[in-house]
């Protein structure tokens, strides 16, 4: 029985790569080398069929896998069809054992699971060619990254394996990647990349590495979040997303190593320059690897004879020696130049990949990819939205005001202390014994302990409507999407302002919940019936769903009475007492473009929310809506153009949420 992908001779192809979907990743090989031959590959495909239950495991439903086909020497990943093709080739002829290229190949699938994950993320398309051209265009970068996503694809195998895996991996590390401890001969970014991961990999052995290496893989060590978790351990944890890997790599990690790397530059031109008077014409070498064959000069350095170059060198020549043996010895998942392929074939087979990436997150949030782009366009757009006031957007208006309102209801804090002639404590003791030999028997040396109180109201929730006009007459001079734009600013000026809450939940007086409901008024029974009940929750998908219900206006009249008599019957004697005694504080918003088609149900309907305490304000949309300046009275604002709609909004939001 012929082996599972091993096809007979009259079935083989002219190119053996035929067999093989061009949407793939391959794994850097060695193509160029001789041919792999029928007893290589029928042992490849033994190897696979051997671990096949291991590998399924690791996979869990994520991806197929297949034994590579003849001509296919490595690892190939087909996007397009989420199949992965394995060779144990790549490592056996490293030398590796059995169970240490079965080890190296439940990595390689990691590396493989997270890239299809990224692509299936919202925006993944985006990150991951940002991703490969950052790996192209730096070496160093991708080092770090492949030694970073080591200690995620490694401990992601062990955490979900067994102890005897542990131990391969030790035995990986100690025996064949890494065996010397002492790094100091290499460049100082390249000692920081591969001491990060031996390190993190083998905890109890410590890497010789310079004094300024040390330095900062201590400072990646002590970064921790508030409850204490490391980032060394936040970006191994199998839970981690790429995406979040990435994140916290350029933002936290890539810095340091990127500093070093400079440092390495300085060091090695000022070596260069020393040189190029006291070793002229010897085999200069700053790679911190053996010299080349020959002993012939690295890129970038002067030969004999030459000025030293002027202009700033490419790191990437610099150090491509350096580079070079650094991987060797800890080889990429994916050749650069592969993955870009294979990205564009991925982009081709399946259309545009940003509109199936939308339409993965919108299925995933069970909104319309349509509905779910449309919300992002309307987002965009709310920087230019400009108050000309303040000169600047309305929704850094609002933010502002959260930041106000948060600042205002904040602890006890202790006041500005300064020397006094008297006090609670002694300040400056050393200070004492000067003045007083000079003769000052009174020094300003003492300091009093004062904390000033700063607090807000006491109110302790805020809950806020958005009603909102779906009347035929929206449809004209752009009033439904400005509407729309003015929903999307309420929401997201909403959930800033309850996210930061809870971030300084431990720091503010007083807690502050906010809640947030909407409406629509069209004439029809819907009128009655929220589209967003109140709640604290205001959703990414509940926010889709509101501004899709307000992108259309089927509605044959002004009945926002109906609405406003809704609100006015739900409120519970507790919500009335709680407005009473100043706990909460509730506010609704109308927006309407014309005359109301009951406008003394509208006055009745005001009349008893007032009563009751509630803060109700009408909104004019255009000219068409002056008559709300009437009904809506004390409270009624008027939005002359469409376009200011958004911007009154944030008004009303500043004016009534001011004293929180």
């Amino acid at each position: 029985m012929r082996p599972e992908g091993s096809p007979s001779q009259s079935q083989k192809p002219k190119n053996p790569l035929e067999t093989v979907p061009e949407v793939v990743l391959r794994q850097e090989g060695d193509e160029d080398k001789a041919a792999e031959s029928e007893a290589e590959h029928k042992e490849a495909v033994e190897f696979v069929n051997l671990h096949r239950d291991l590998f399924e495991h690791r996979l869990r439903g994520h991806a197929e896998f297949k034994a590579a086909p003849p001509g296919l020497h490595t690892f190939a990943y087909d996007l397009e069809h989420d199949t992965i093709y394995l060779n144990s080739r790549f490592y056996k002829s490293k030398g590796f054992s059995e169970e240490k290229t079965a080890f190296a190949t439940m990595h390689e699938l990691e590396h493989f699971k997270e890239k299809l994950a990224l692509l299936k993320e919202k925006d993944g398309a985006k990150i991951f060619e940002r991703y490969l051209a950052r790996l192209k265009k730096s070496k160093a970068y991708g080092l770090l990254d492949n030694c970073v996503a080591g200690t995620h694809e490694n401990e992601t195998v062990v955490t979900s394996t067994n102890k005897s895996f542990a131990d391969v991996e030790q035995r990986l590390y100690t025996e064949d990647l890494f065996p010397e401890i002492d790094m100091t001969a290499k460049p100082k970014h390249i000692q920081f990349a591969e001491a990060l991961l031996r390190e993190a990999r083998v905890p109890d052995e410590v890497c010789q590495v310079a004094p300024e290496v040390r330095t900062a893989l201590d400072e990646v060590k002590g970064i921790k979040t508030k409850n204490g978790t490391r980032l060394v351990d936040i970006v191994a944890h199998p839970e981690t997303s790429m995406s979040t890997r990435l994140r916290l790599q350029d933002k936290l990690i890539w810095p340091r190593m990127e500093k070093l790397l400079e440092q390495d530059m300085k060091d090695d031109e000022q070596k260069q320059e020393g040189q190029d008077g006291d070793d002229e014409g010897k085999p200069q070498d700053s790679s911190g690897e053996p010299k080349g064959k020959n002993g012939k000069p690295k890129p970038g350095k002067s030969q004999k004879g030459d000025k030293p170059k002027k202009g700033k060198v490419d790191p990437n020549e610099r150090f491509k020696e350096a580079y070079a043996a650094a991987e060797k010895r800890n080889p990429h998942a994916v050749p650069i130049e592969d993955q870009k392929k294979a990205l564009k074939a991925w982009k081709e087979g399946k259309g545009n990949p940003l509109d199936r990436a939308d339409q993965e997150y919108a299925d995933q949030l069970g909104v319309k990819k349509e509905d779910l782009q449309r919300y992002r366009s309307i987002a965009e757009q709310l920087n230019n939205a400009i108050n000309p006031e303040t000169n600047q957007s309305a929704i850094d208006d609002l933010r502002q005001l959260i930041e106000r309102i948060i600042a205002h209801r904040q602890k006890e804090r202790q006041a500005p202390q300064y020397p006094t002639e008297e006090g609670d404590f002694l300040a400056d003791p050393a200070e004492l014994v000067s003045q007083v030999k000079v003769g000052n028997w009174e020094p300003k040396v003492w300091e009093t302990q004062e904390f000033r109180m700063e607090k807000g109201k006491r109110f302790g929730k805020v809950q806020i409507t958005l009603v909102g006009d779906r009347s035929g007459s929206m449809e004209q001079g752009g009033k439904l999407q400005e509407q729309q734009k003015a929903a999307v600013l309420f929401m997201e000026a909403l959930t800033e302002f309850r996210d930061r809450l809870l971030e300084e939940a431990v720091n503010v007086q007083k807690p502050l919940s906010v809640e947030s409901e909407a409406y629509t008024f069209q004439a029809s029974a819907e009128d009655a019936r929220p589209i967003k009940p109140m709640s604290e929750e205001l959703s990414e998908r509940d926010r889709i769903h509101v501004v899709s219900i307000l992108s259309t206006c089927p509605g044959p009249g002004t009945t926002d009475f109906i609405p406003l008599e809704a609100i006015s019957q739900g409120l519970s004697d507790e919500v009335r007492r709680d407005i009473q005694n100043g706990e909460l504080k509730k506010i609704v918003v109308v927006f309407t473009d014309g005359g109301s088609d009951d406008s003394a149900r509208v006055g009745r309907a005001l009349e008893k929310l007032r009563a009751d305490g509630v803060v109700v304000v009408g909104v004019g949309v255009t000219q068409s809506g002056a008559p709300a300046l009437t009904t809506y009275a004390p409270t009624a604002r008027l939005a002359e153009t469409a376009d200011r709609l958004p911007i009154v909004l944030a008004d009303i939001l500043q004016e009534h949420l001011a004293d929180l």
